[in-house]
């Protein structure tokens, strides 16, 4: 009980206040301002440094922006990934990072209340994850550092100046750890912002994620009780057949939404409540409790990492992992 509980609490915010933070399209962005300036002969149109937030100890910083993305690389995949696809996330991170630099600079609307002073934070909920070398070595000792960040700082280092952009705007560049049933959701169905390039599309090798699979349970009287905080007119009579009706699922194959007590929920809004991986969920009875069946891991909107990593080892190089999870969005140097 005190877990779910926790869980409840803590995503009311996400469900019934702010929305998906990590993915609101800044107003900028839909009236065109994002456009890339243009740059001058011999110079780079992204910025040397960007102010990131670093949740963790509560303060802003300047930092370069090729050493945030080096940062950003070694916490978001594992150091083991194919070099293709530690590329494919450098050129994302990159491409995340200016677009929130853009619209931190020319949309005042759009700046976080979470880092009001900063164009990005290290809060991997909120923005992209990010650590530090000092971090690296205390969470993975020295000889990671010897054998592994070196050769990450080189797969940062070649895509230099590298951005993803579509019809001469960068993108938001969003990714997750696995999507699931083959296929990654788009924008409009997790974030109801339609993006051209956050479509759904075909995604295959995420099964060899480590718990692709997982499972969540909860009682039938902590699961009854969360939802009626949520939708107060839920109600759930004694025959408990009747307490989960249809479930319609998005074109990715994850919940767009299910009736629960009478209630329809987004799929999306159940992840938050229980704690799931994803919002690609079965639901069934077993006993006293309920049971979710969940695969992959993420929101599932652009890149799958572990989609991105199968692509790289059938030999596909990032720039290619990358303008297939992006669609119709190139790669372009500054």
């Amino acid at each position: 009980m005190k877990r779910l509980v926790l869980t409840y609490l803590g995503c009311m915010v996400v469900i019934f206040g702010l929305p998906v933070l990590v993915a609101m399209i800044p107003s900028a962005q839909r009236e065109g301002k994002l456009s890339l300036p243009t740059p001058l002969l011999g110079e780079s149109i992204l910025p040397a440094q960007i102010n990131v937030y670093f949740s963790d100890e509560g303060v802003t910083r300047p930092i370069d922006l090729e050493e945030y993305v080096k940062g950003v690389v070694p916490a978001e995949i594992p150091a083991l990934f194919h070099p293709e696809a530690q590329k494919a996330q450098a050129v994302a991170a990159r491409t995340y990072a200016y677009y929130k630099y853009l619209s931190y600079e020319n949309d005042e609307a759009s700046r976080s209340a979470e880092h009001p002073d900063a164009h990005i934070c290290t809060n991997p909920t909120h923005c992209s994850a990010y650590y530090s070398p000092q971090k690296l070595k205390e969470l993975h000792g020295q000889q990671w550092i010897e054998d592994y960040l070196s050769k990450i700082h080189g797969y940062v280092d070649a895509t230099q100046g590298e951005i993803l952009v579509y019809d001469n705007e960068p993108i938001l560049a969003v990714f997750h750890s696995a999507s699931a049933n083959g296929a990654t959701e788009s924008s409009a169905d997790v974030w109801g912002e339609p993006l051209p390039y956050l479509v759904s599309v075909k995604s295959s090798g995420e099964e060899q994620k480590q718990n692709y699979i997982t499972s969540v349970s909860v009682g039938c009287s902590e699961f009854a009780s969360a939802i009626k905080a949520g939708f107060p007119k839920a109600s759930f009579p004694k025959d408990r057949s009747r307490w989960i009706g249809k479930t319609t699922r998005t074109e990715g194959g994850y919940v767009e939404s299910v009736v629960i007590g009478g209630e329809v929920i987004k799929g999306t809004q159940v992840r938050s409540m229980f704690g799931l991986y994803s919002a690609c969920f079965d639901i069934s009875f077993e006993g006293e409790s309920i049971v979710f069946t969940v695969k992959g891991a993420g929101h599932g909107v652009g890149m799958s990492q572990y989609g991105a990593n199968h692509m790289a080892k059938q030999g596909k190089g990032y720039k290619e992992i990358l303008e297939s999870y992006y669609s119709g969005a190139t790669v372009v140097r500054y």
